[in-house]
């Protein structure tokens, strides 16, 4: 390592100026998710990348490297609103997160961007008087680069160029290039450099900014400052063709072995896509693989120039062939020539036509490991692995050395070491940027996602590649930062894990100081605060039957305020509600009776639906009159008849739940977790006879739930709610859907929708508002994230896709219908789709025994805590 030149002179911030006079910009370019484009999608992209190449003014190189994560930093829980009783608990939370990444995600693929730039000068007159200043001022200053004088020292006014070249760079990427570029930190420029010295081990972040003096003109720098992190580590590049490195570290001293390996061969065509994206390919294997690809320029004259001579030189060395082997000379003895001979024509003719530039290209590859045989191990499987795609590999025994050096942070530009010469066209195909991240940056975590279709054995790579990225679901990022709603969506069959994902959502979301209603038909969590006593003080579980004891707990009148605007509208929804329930239009005599009724009660202080009823039966009877409601005999009849559907009702079975006196204790909605449980609810189900009953009592749990949301406090809310897009079949459950999420929206507030039939989602085409819509835009327009499990067929797969907004291809369709338990698709805020994996077991134990349904779980909950069942929580029953 002494005998080597290391090749910084400065660093500051996210710039690096070189020995040789050259600054370097790093930056951090967002990858993309790719596994679920389309095929358009994915050309589009690589015409993008393909543009920016040939146009790009600097010279640039791409860099995918290892970082590890941290956990403490992606979970980003604020503690202050962690509730006390949950302290402990979500501490350990976290240990899990950080505990599983480190067995399945320790470290994740970070993409720099390096671009080399010249520093910005003036005109000619200021650039003569800058150089005789600094001559005068110090004739060493002009000379070191050539006589070996001080080497770590800048003036000032140079720096000052570089810094301004750097801002032009940046203006240019960020315009024409990549949303959402960002420069790197000064800590991750010097961890790019540490890291090259120990390459398998993640050293970490060094935050103390390098130590810059300023005098007479100059900017200062020491050595051991500029080489900090290499100072402690010994190189060897032996045994040949490897390299050996001993570093010391605070706990110890640790070794390791790494290996370079370039491109020796391009693929004479391009296969894009799915057959060229050497950066996503190499992410298909078990361990981490460092990429390094520098690019230079060549402008299309001298590119063309380049060509020719090596078109010579394969048409010499076919005439050589052919005539140091005259007639025995066989095809394939000049088959490999000639079809270089033919690529390269095809290449020279299409650089004359569209005067495209090629570039000079250095692609290597890093592999590392704990001994010098895991080392070849994993090399083979890289070379096996670029093999698929045409990209051969070698390894340069005697270069090792040459190629360390040229992967440091503020190396000199490509020499002449292991160079190809493709065009843009191609770089874009190996596509720097495919990732498979989805999700959120920080947050909840949700698991891993897993790479799809890439080899039989899919249950390994599944769980051992390195393309595998963590999952986070950040519900304030969707609205602070993004503007967009935090809702979500999860659909599947029956037993693929939907339960699982939804209590695990609630649970961490109760840990970050959400207040959650969440309507549980199925009485799936009743012991939910025996197994999970932490949650017991936070948690009213309210059990909702037939019985006279819950008459009037979804009465939409009760509890009213005093706002005209909330008056109005519970005005309409009572009248709506109960015109569909009995089936009668507003515009029948009994219609417009009920209307008058409704009136009338909404103006007393302690509205109800029972009250309704009084009204309407003071009209039936001719007991109050209206000037333009003139009943006669038979309109009389007309309202009686639907009086007395309505009384027998609201004396019966749960359709009494929607008809209070006014005297109910309302149910209590303080507790951060509200559980109402729904006795023998169901669904509604058109041509079925409970139908409208169904239907009504679904709107006026959807009022209930918009009265939770509208209730003033510091918390943020959530509602978890299933099948409450069946609202939208009718126009009165389309009204109070509507007003529902409206609130939500001005609230922060965040719905959970659990779907067990993904069609259901897509309306009626009768419904279509304007052409290219299939009706469903009113649903997909309140999600930000959904969430797809595995369905039972194939029409249920393609609405699924039309849901995460992916082509219906078969290769989609079989991914969905193949979805394991525990896994699913997921469609993020930034529109990304991945296949994600959640072990909940493997997690958290504890959280998986407490919310795992499975019939044996049942039976031993009943076993356990059964004789506990009239002593759970019913804090606000009356």
């Amino acid at each position: 390592m002494k005998q080597m030149r290391f090749p910084v002179l400065l660093r500051s911030a996210n710039l690096v100026v070189s020995q040789n006079g050259q600054a370097h910009g790093f930056y951090h370019i967002p990858q993309l998710n790719y596994e679920f484009l389309s095929d358009g999608e994915r050309f589009q992209l690589r015409n993008h990348l393909e543009k920016f190449l040939n146009e790009c003014p600097y010279h640039v190189g791409f860099k995918s490297i290892p970082i590890p994560y941290s956990p403490w930093e992606s979970v980003n829980d604020d503690p202050d609103q962690v509730p006390e009783c949950l302290r402990e608990a979500w501490k350990t939370s976290l240990a899990n997160v950080e505990r599983v990444l480190q067995e399945l995600v320790p470290s994740r693929e970070m993409l720099v961007l390096r671009v080399s730039m010249e520093s910005v000068s003036g005109d000619w007159l200021e650039e003569i008087q800058r150089g005789f200043f600094e001559l005068v001022r110090d004739p060493l200053a002009m000379t070191d680069q050539f006589v070996g004088g001080e080497r770590y020292r800048l003036p000032v006014t140079e720096w000052e160029r570089f810094e301004q070249a750097e801002r032009d760079v940046f203006k240019y990427l960020t315009t024409y290039f990549h949303g959402g570029i960002t420069p790197l930190s000064e800590e991750e420029v010097l961890y790019l450099t540490e890291r090259c010295g120990c390459r398998g081990v993640s050293p970490g972040m060094q935050e103390e900014p390098m130590d810059l003096l300023v005098r007479d003109g100059y900017i200062h720098v020491s050595k051991a400052d500029v080489e900090r992190g290499m100072n402690d580590v010994d190189l060897s590049f032996k045994p040949m063709g490897m390299v050996r490195w001993r570093k010391d570290f605070p706990e110890e001293t640790r070794t390791g072995y790494f290996q370079f390996l370039s491109t020796s061969w391009l693929p004479p065509a391009i296969v894009f896509p799915n057959r060229s994206e050497a950066f996503q390919k190499a992410k298909e294997l078990p361990f981490p693989v460092e990429i390094d690809m520098d690019l230079e320029q060549m402008s299309n004259q001298v590119a063309r120039k380049e060509l020719k001579k090596k078109y010579d030189l394969i048409v010499g060395q076919i005439k050589h062939t052919v005539r140091s082997k005259g007639e025995e000379t066989e095809q394939r003895d000049i088959g490999r020539d000639a079809e270089r001979k033919a690529t390269n024509e095809e290449l020279d003719e299409r650089l004359e036509q569209e005067k495209t530039p090629l570039f000079k290209m250095r692609l290597v590859f890093c592999v590392w490991g704990d001994t010098t045989e895991e080392v070849k191990n994993r090399r083979r499987q890289l070379i096996s692995k670029m093999k698929e795609i045409g990209l051969r590999l070698e390894i340069p025994r005697t270069e090792q050395k040459t190629l360390y050096q040229s992967t440091l942070p503020g190396a000199e530009q490509i020499n002449s070491h292991y160079i190809v010469r493709p065009t843009a066209e191609f770089i874009s195909s190996l596509m720097p940027l495919a990732t498979t991240e989805v999700g959120d940056p920080a947050g909840i975590f949700l698991g891993t996602t897993i790479m799809t279709g890439t080899r039989a054995d899919q249950d390994q790579i599944d769980q051992w590649a390195r393309g595998n990225t963590p999952v986070f679901m950040d519900e304030r990022r969707a609205r602070e930062h993004l503007s967009k709603t935090s809702s979500s969506l999860i659909l599947g069959s029956l037993g693929r894990g939907k339960t699982m994902l939804k209590c695990y959502l609630m649970y961490r979301r109760l840990q970050r100081g959400v207040h959650q209603l969440l309507f549980e038909p199925k009485d799936e969590l009743w012991a939910i605060a025996h197994e999970l006593p932490e949650l017991a003080e936070l948690t009213n579980i309210v059990s909702i039957s037939n019985s006279v004891r819950d008459k009037g707990k979804f009465d939409p009148l009760i509890g009213i305020g005093e706002d005209p605007e909330e008056r109005l509208y519970k005005e309409q929804l009572a009248e709506s509600m109960l015109l569909f329930l009995s089936g009668e239009s507003d515009s029948s005599w009994a219609g417009t009776a009920l209307g008058y009724a409704v009136h009338e009660t909404i103006q007393e202080d302690h509205p109800s639906m029972m009250r309704v009823l009084d009204h309407l039966r003071a009209i039936a009877t001719g007991e109050r009159k209206y000037p333009d409601l003139v009943l006669n005999e038979h309109a009389r009849d007309d309202v009686a008849r639907v009086l007395a559907n309505l009384n027998r009702k609201a004396r019966q079975s749960q359709a009494q739940l929607l008809f209070g006196d006014g005297s109910e204790k309302p149910i209590d909605l303080s507790y951060p977790l509200t559980l109402l449980q729904m006795q023998g609810l169901q669904m509604p189900q058109e041509g079925r006879p409970d139908y409208r009953l169904n239907m009504t009592l679904l709107i006026a749990m959807t009022e209930f739930a918009r009265r939770f949301v509208n209730r003033p406090t510091p918390f943020p809310k959530g509602v978890i709610f299933e099948e409450n897009h069946r609202l939208i079949e009718v126009k009165e459950g389309e009204m109070a859907y509507r007003e529902f999420m409206r609130t939500c929206r001005s609230k922060d507030a965040d719905v959970m929708t659990i779907v067990h039939n993904a069609r259901d989602l897509r309306t009626k085409q009768d419904k279509k508002l304007r052409e290219g819509e299939d009706g469903g835009e009113e649903i997909r327009s309140n999600l930000g994230y959904r969430f797809c499990f595995s369905v039972g067929d194939e029409a249920e797969a393609e609405s699924a896709c039309d849901i995460l907004g992916i082509p219906p291809t078969g290769k989609n369709i079989n991914e969905i219908m193949g979805l394991g338990p525990g896994e699913w698709l997921m469609r993020d805020l930034d529109d990304r789709v991945a296949k994600v994996k959640l072990d909940l077991e493997q997690l958290d134990p504890r959280l998986f025994r407490a919310f795992d349904t499975r019939p044996e779980a049942n039976r031993r909950r009943e076993k356990e805590f059964g004789h506990l069942r009239e002593n759970r929580i019913t804090v606000g029953e009356s």
